[in-house]
């Protein structure tokens, strides 16, 4: 997050204990349209309405949908930064191999697109065609925090890792993973679920062979009991 610019998460500022459950409620709008409509139907009217807010009281907090998007994409992926601070904190994997770390946090990531499947398309389509590469760089160390953490995880069991360069190894399936999981689970075309499943099988299936990807190329074990 170094290289980004200050993100723009309000022009102003919620001060006053009722100014800020005004705006919480604005942005929680805001991700419940993006949730339901996708980012075209995001219109500034359409989240007043669903915030039961003036357009002029959303205007008077952000100067434009761009704001206000911004803001939107801040709240998800800060709330998503601390679950993981949480999720992936080195002590909570203390004596679990590299397997079992594969295992867990793939599943849990084929889980958290499907159940977050049409805001995350928005969101990712939002910051990937913004026009400031500021904010596009920051947007990427955003949603890069998980991988990161899971990352480190993994290259402190590199001595598991069959791989001749793990910490390259490491970067470049988490990256597969990443671009999959936003191919598959998150096309631009709107998959039927019968089309969706015909291509990637159930989630359960996707978890399955990213699990498999994973732990070949990283030549790691295959462990036969079940994650806990």
């Amino acid at each position: 997050m170094t290289e980004s610019s200050e993100p723009v998460v309000d022009a102003h500022p919620a001060k006053q204990p009722r100014s800020r459950r005004t705006l919480e409620r604005l942005l929680q709008a805001a991700e419940e349209v993006l949730a339901r409509e996708g980012l075209e139907g995001a219109t500034v009217p359409a989240i007043a309405r669903r915030a039961r807010l003036s357009v002029g009281i959303v205007y008077r907090r952000f100067p434009d949908k761009d704001a206000l998007m911004r803001a939107v994409y801040e709240r998800f992926f800060a709330r998503s930064m601390a679950a993981n601070r949480d999720a992936l904190d080195p002590t909570r994997w203390a004596g679990v191999p590299a397997t079992r770390i594969v295992r867990s946090v793939v599943g849990g990531m084929v889980r958290g697109y499907e159940q977050h499947r049409t805001i995350l398309r928005a969101l990712l389509r939002y910051a990937d065609a913004h026009p400031d590469p500021e904010f596009r760089r920051h947007a990427e160390a955003l949603r890069g925090d998980a991988f990161a953490r899971v990352g480190d995880l993994l290259l402190a069991r590199r001595a598991e890792i069959r791989h001749p360069d793990p910490a390259a190894a490491i970067r470049f399936a988490l990256t597969v993973v990443a671009l999959a999981l936003q191919g598959l689970v998150l096309p631009e075309r709107r998959w039927s679920q019968p089309e969706l499943e015909q291509i990637v099988g159930t989630g359960e299936q996707l978890g399955a062979e990213l699990d498999r990807l994973v732990l070949g190329y990283l030549g790691l074990d295959a462990d036969p009991e079940p994650v806990g």
